[in-house]
């Protein structure tokens, strides 16, 4: 998904490109398209932030690192407010090293369809430079649905990049689905999957659990295993977390390549919840 490594003894493949972008708690978890998440649902499935009611702001930072060099560095803050019928947030992402180089817009929007069953869409537009000459502006949009028939199971599922916008090694089609059980005062039990497609007839595969349990009120602990075929690799994480009564939290978290000890990703994330 990020700018990940091969399984040892394989040749290194070419730069992913346009990277995903992820909050920390996603990181952490690994798997977390079946969650009513905060604003990094952004990226994951905008339908899930209409399931819950409030105003948050929230700052994030990624970095990849390979070796003792950065493969991706990112920067970048968010709104969303889901207290009227309609959800909707801004996201602005600086991409500050890797294969491209400039800035990420992301808008969404998300509504109730029916009874707890939501659905989104994201607009996006992409303005980078990459290796060479090479540049990239283009938009697209990715198109979610989040359903959670009871207070403890959620399903949510994603197409991104439904346009074919002349960039499909960089921006691929793809697809994502994922499941939860658990809430949000206790813990969280889940499972992703999503698929690449990146040429025709050509699908690869990303398989991803995680769990998440919050101690005292206070302090969330996660971990995660993915294994992403498209890499060729697998990995750990590991996060955790303080989240305060007063509306603030921060998240921190750790990812580690099994394949290659010298690939790593780390992040941080910064919110303010400032209506519940």
């Amino acid at each position: 998904m990020l700018a990940a490594a091969p399984a040892r003894g394989d040749a290194p493949p070419e730069p992913m490109g346009v990277p995903d972008v992820v909050g920390a708690r996603g990181l952490a978890l690994g798997a977390y398209r079946g969650l009513a998440g905060g604003n990094d649902s952004i990226f994951a499935n905008a339908a899930a932030l209409a399931a819950r009611r409030r105003y948050a702001v929230e700052s994030q930072w990624l970095l990849d690192r390979t070796g003792a060099s950065n493969a991706l560095q990112l920067f970048g803050g968010s709104v969303v407010d889901s207290e009227a019928a309609v959800a909707a947030g801004f996201a602005y992402t600086r991409v500050l090293s890797g294969p491209w180089i400039g800035n990420l817009f992301h808008l969404p929007l998300a509504f109730p369809l029916a009874d707890r069953l939501f659905l989104g869409v994201t607009g996006k537009y992409q303005s980078l430079d990459g290796p060479g000459r090479d540049q990239m502006r283009a938009a697209n949009f990715d198109a979610s649905a989040f359903w959670q028939p009871s207070s403890v199971f959620s399903l949510g599922g994603a197409i991104y990049n439904v346009l074919d916008a002349g960039h499909r090694g960089e921006q691929p089609r793809a697809y994502g689905a994922g499941a939860a059980v658990g809430d949000d005062r206790t813990f969280h039990l889940t499972a992703d999957w999503r698929g690449d497609a990146r040429g025709p007839g050509a699908l690869t595969s990303l398989f991803a659990v995680g769990g998440e349990v919050l101690v005292s009120d206070l302090v969330p602990l996660r971990g995660g295993y993915v294994r992403d075929d498209t890499r060729h690799a697998s990995f750990w994480s590991v996060g955790a977390g303080v989240v305060s009564t007063s509306g603030v939290a921060l998240d921190l978290a750790y990812r580690q390549c099994i394949e290659r000890s010298d690939e790593r990703i780390f992040a941080a994330g910064l919110k303010l919840f400032l209506m519940q």
